[in-house]
C-alpha cells in the first residue's frame, strides 16, 4: 500500500491542476457585462428615463428567411453606431418624428446555437436612428460597454442554450433637446448584429430567422 501521504500530494496537485484550469479559463473568457475592477464611489441616482403619449401610428417590418452573418464584434466590421456590426442592416424602415413624440421599438428574432451552427456563441443585437448628415445612433435599452469594447458600440445579446432562443428586447427614444434624446426629422430605423464574443475562433459571426421589427409612434 502506498502512504497516505502519497495520495494527499497527489489531491493536492490535482486540485492545483483543476484550480489552474478554471483560472486560465476564467482570464480567457470575454464577458458581455465589463464589471469595474474596484469599488465605485456611490453616487446620486440618475432619474429613470421616459418617454409616454397615446399611440398614433404603427410600423411592422419583418424578414422570415435564413440569414447568416460573418461579422465579429470588436473586429470593426464597420456597421452601426461604433462599427462592431455587420455593415448590412438586418433591418429597416423610415419614420418622422416631431418634437416632443416618442418612438417604441420591440425586436424578436430566433437565433441559432453558436456551437451547433458553426457560429461565435453569442449574438448582438442593436437598433439605431440616423438621419441625413449623421452616424447611427443607438436608441434607449442597450448596454453602453459590450465586453469593454472601444469605441463604444451599445448592444443587446443572446446565447442559444441547446438549439434556438428567441430574443425580445425593447427600446425607446425621445424627441427633443434633451441628453438621451433626438432632435425631429426623418430618420432611418436600422437593426445591425455580430457574433460575439470579441476573439472568438473561427467560423464567427450568427445565424437568424424570423427578424420582426414593431414600431409605435407616440
Amino acid at each position: 500500500m502506498k502512504p497516505a501521504g502519497h495520495f494527499s500530494l497527489l489531491a493536492s496537485f490535482a486540485a492545483l491542476v483543476v484550480a489552474g484550469t478554471l483560472n486560465g479559463a476564467s482570464a480567457q473568457e470575454r464577458r458581455f457585462i465589463e464589471e469595474p475592477q474596484q469599488e465605485v464611489p456611490s453616487a446620486a441616482v440618475p432619474k429613470p428615463l421616459a418617454c409616454t403619449g397615446p399611440i398614433t401610428k404603427v410600423i411592422d417590418v419583418a424578414d422570415e428567411s435564413l440569414k447568416l452573418t460573418s461579422a465579429l464584434y470588436g473586429s470593426t466590421p464597420g456597421g452601426g453606431e461604433g462599427g462592431q456590426f455587420d455593415k448590412t442592416p438586418v433591418l429597416s424602415a423610415k419614420v418622422t418624428l416631431t418634437q416632443g413624440a416618442c418612438l417604441n421599438a420591440h425586436l424578436s428574432v430566433i437565433v441559432g446555437n453558436g456551437q451547433l451552427y458553426g457560429r461565435s456563441r453569442m449574438a448582438l443585437f442593436q437598433v439605431t436612428l440616423t438621419r441625413p448628415g449623421t452616424g447611427p445612433r443607438h436608441m434607449v435599452g442597450h448596454y453602453e460597454r459590450p465586453f469593454g469594447v472601444t469605441p463604444l458600440s451599445p448592444a443587446v445579446a443572446i446565447e442559444a442554450e441547446r438549439d434556438v432562443d428567441m430574443l425580445a428586447a425593447h427600446f425607446f427614444q425621445k424627441v427633443g433637446p434633451g441628453q438621451h434624446e433626438v432632435p425631429p426629422g426623418t430618420y432611418n430605423v436600422d437593426v445591425w448584429w455580430a457574433g460575439a464574443p470579441p476573439g472568438s475562433p473561427p467560423p464567427t459571426g450568427a445565424i437568424g430567422t424570423a427578424f420582426v421589427l414593431k414600431l409605435y409612434l407616440r
